[in-house]
């Protein structure tokens, strides 16, 4: 390096010759070419660096002198894993340095590894000892040495050894890398200060993973901290890649939906509009369904329509000559909640007449009940004669009627978790779940979106709107949180602004374009219209509070208990 100090030094990890020249061209103080980089770029995390695949520093030496060296005017530095007691590592670095590296990394770094194993490495001999070797061994071959460090002493004993450049390891990359960290940058900064504590101004200090994902974060750490620059690894050369490759391959995927200019019509007001493989899979167990007398239970997300499913499947069986009967079970709560559900006899509850429940008022046709989980568990177990024997008994009567009605069931949650959290009467689950379906997202089923579309478009003008390929593009890639309810209200809203006309991007422009990765937010304020999701506002407190429940829920103000279903509404298990 030169004897002028650079405000900002960034080193790229480098796993081929098209990421390598890429960061050469962007001008990069330090090329690495490191194992981690090379098994990135086939797909595999970084944390498999740490495997015995195949011979390390051989595989380093071919990728590099191959696709690499005499290619990038930037200095290569060859990453090494020294543990082996039977290696040179004089004459590993003799050869290095006829190949025309400029210097040597230890990478995979035992300073990573800790326990047991950590341990048992330094005791006998082959942790932190062997790569000192490997970095005096450069110094008096004239190389330089890039030291991967993760504690003050084993900073010091570098640069005692002679390497030039001392990395602070924050832990992997956190971000689309399948590792996680509960970091923040403020703790990660003085995590990185205590480590560079009396490393001298000669040496170039840098850092490397944990929450640092992006160039505004690796910034802000240099300004807290008296770390110079910044490592990447995944940040460059596979989370964008990703990120690119899902745009483009959305582009690709989007082409027979963009293409299908026609929407079918249902067979009835309720019938499930889609011709995604799922949505053809549903609609055919419902048709199996209509005519079997077995309770079915139908799972989904908010707006997925499960409601409508229930219709329609009562619609098609035998019973459709009458209405329905639909309980909304979140909306019944102590005596006039059972009065409502089982009906009751004169003189109950201060007088009055007969009056007949829903239950009652059910038979002879399919009783619905919208969101199950939430009816108050004296409830569930005022429901469990009824759905064993089909009799229900007035609250102050003495007598039970037969009663003969289909039992359907809608739940957002799975109802499982909610045994779980015992919300809801294990008795009573077997009971109405004779025959469970789940309803997909909206977002677990793109293709489905323009034909959606097109009908709710039908349904609100009366004929089928036309959207450009750009306006269904931005449908496309939308995430859809409230699902087919949300695309509606979308629809509705798209086609006023277009005016008749056809709908395009501009029309649809109120739709926010979400990132493939959102960073999580530095504070527990509950999401807004500006946020992305409920979901992320609650993992991103969960990795803030190490998935640590009781401590999260009290963050973010709610029960444990909402917030173990919650957690397992959006699969956020640690």
């Amino acid at each position: 390096m030169s004897a002028q100090k650079k405000e900002f030094l960034f080193a790229a990890v480098v796993g081929s010759g098209l990421t390598a020249k890429a960061a050469d061209k962007a001008g990069a103080d330090y090329l690495l070419a490191l194992n981690a980089g090379r098994f990135r770029v086939q797909g595999a995390s970084s944390l498999t660096s740490f495997l015995p695949v195949r011979a390390a520093n051989d595989w380093v030496i071919e990728f590099a002198e191959r696709e690499m060296l005499g290619r990038c005017s930037a200095p290569i530095y060859a990453g090494f894993s020294v543990s082996d007691p039977n290696l040179d590592i004089a004459a590993l670095v003799a050869r290095t340095k006829a190949l025309g590296f400029a210097g040597v990394c230890n990478f995979p770094s035992t300073t990573l590894i800790d326990g047991r194993l950590g341990a048992l490495l330094e005791r006998e001999g082959l942790g932190l000892e062997r790569e000192l070797t490997l970095v005096r061994e450069a110094t008096k071959a004239g190389l330089g040495s890039f030291a991967y460090v993760h504690n003050n002493m084993q900073a010091r004993k570098m640069v005692d050894a002679g390497a030039t450049a001392i990395c602070v390891n924050v832990g992997f990359t956190s971000g689309g890398t399948g590792v996680t960290t509960h970091l923040t940058l403020d703790t990660a900064a003085a995590q990185i200060e205590r480590v560079l504590e009396g490393v001298p101004a000669s040496v170039d200090k840098l850092c490397h993973g944990g929450p640092i994902t992006s160039p505004e974060e690796a910034l802000a750490i240099t300004r807290i901290c008296g770390v110079q620059g910044f490592v990447a690894g995944s940040t460059l050369d596979r989370l964008p890649v990703e990120q690119t490759l899902n745009e483009v391959t959305k582009g690709f995927t989007a082409i027979p939906s963009l293409s299908r200019v026609e929407t079918s019509t249902p067979a009835s007001q309720h019938d499930l509009v889609g011709s995604s493989m799922a949505m053809q899979m549903i609609r055919q167990e419902l048709e199996e369904l209509a005519h079997e007398d077995v309770p079915v239970l139908l799972i989904g997300e908010t707006g997925t329509g499960k409601s409508r499913a229930a219709l329609g499947l009562h619609e098609a069986g035998m019973a459709a000559r009458r209405q329905p009967v639909v309980v909304d079970c979140p909306a019944l709560n102590g005596d006039e909640g059972a009065v409502h559900l089982l009906g009751k006899a004169p003189g109950a509850f201060g007088g009055g007449g007969t009056q007949r429940g829903a239950l009652e008022l059910a038979a002879g046709s399919t009783i619905i009940f919208d969101e199950v989980s939430a009816l108050p568990r004296d409830l569930q177990g005022k429901l469990l004669k009824f759905t064993d024997e089909k009799v229900v008994q007035r609250i102050g009567d003495h007598s039970a009627r037969q009663i003969d009605a289909r039992i359907i069931a809608t739940n957002a949650l799975d109802l499982l978790s909610c045994v779980d959290t015992q919300d809801f009467r294990q008795d009573l689950y077997y009971r109405i779940s004779g025959y469970e379906i789940t309803l997909p997202p909206l977002r677990a089923r793109v293709d489905d979106i323009p034909e959606l579309a097109m009908h709710l478009g039908q349904q609100i003008g009366g004929e089928v709107p036309k959207f450009s390929n750009a306006a269904l593009r931005r449908l496309l890639e939308h995430d859809w949180p409230g699902n087919v309810r949300e695309l509606a209200h979308a629809v509705h809203r798209a086609i006023r602004r277009a005016d008749g006309g056809t709908v395009d991007l501009k029309a649809v422009d109120f739709l926010r374009r979400l990132p493939t990765e959102t960073p999580a937010p530095e504070t527990s304020e509950a999401p807004t219209a500006a946020s992305t999701s409920e979901r992320e506002w609650i993992a991103a407190a969960l990795s803030r509070n190490g998935f640590r429940r009781a401590q999260t829920a009290e963050e973010l103000g709610m029960t444990t208990r909402t917030l173990y279903n919650k957690i397992k509404k959006y699969h956020l298990q640690a």
